[in-house]
């Protein structure tokens, strides 16, 4: 009989034990960084061409992509790199507009990234290069006191895509949406 017991005891033991481990969090692709930035809405882009003060102007990409630009009209922003921009606006201007442009193409402001859930303040926030989910939490004020600190999911920009169970380290990028969930105890 006491064999019988330390054996349904060891058998529930495992099974309880198999019912509470959980995913390790989910961590980044370092390949993914190495790509470079893409525009898209909500950027605002400075173009500088030197010499040319009627040139130099600042936009704010819309959910075209595109801009009118000085005598070269409808340049597309979105999906490009600013360099790729850059090598695209000296070659259009070169020859019949200018003789050896020098364009400079930088991001004047990131669009913005969201946190949503149980923080003190969500809400969407400027990015900045090198953001952690860590960091955007900590721009959020902080946990509420119902937040569950291991239900961290990440709402990808422009894929619709939902990575679930995010390491505090995980980056996050313009665009996407931090998701604190409620935990019950």
């Amino acid at each position: 009989m006491k064999i019988m017991k330390l054996w349904a005891f060891l058998l529930f033991t495992v099974l309880l034990a198999g019912c509470t481990a959980s995913k390790p969090p989910l961590m980044d692709n370092p390949d993914a960084e190495s790509m470079g930035y893409l525009l898209d809405a909500g950027d605002t882009v400075s173009i500088n061409v030197y010499g040319e003060p009627d040139m130099t102007m600042k936009f704010i990409i819309d959910k075209s992509g595109t801009i009118t630009f000085p005598y070269i009209g409808k340049l597309v922003l979105k999906g490009k790199t600013p360099e790729q921009v850059s090598a695209e606006l000296t070659n259009r201007l070169s020859g019949d507009y200018l003789q050896n442009p020098m364009v400079t193409v930088n991001i004047a402001e990131f669009r913005k990234f969201f946190v949503s859930g149980e923080v003190k303040n969500p809400n969407g926030f400027a990015y900045e290069p090198g953001l952690t989910v860590e960091k955007s939490i900590a721009q959020a004020g902080g946990f509420t006191d119902r937040a569950d600190r291991k239900n961290i999911n990440i709402r990808l920009s422009g894929s619709n895509q939902l990575l679930e169970n995010v390491d505090v380290r995980h980056s996050v990028h313009p665009g996407d949406i931090v998701i604190i969930g409620m935990g019950f105890f």
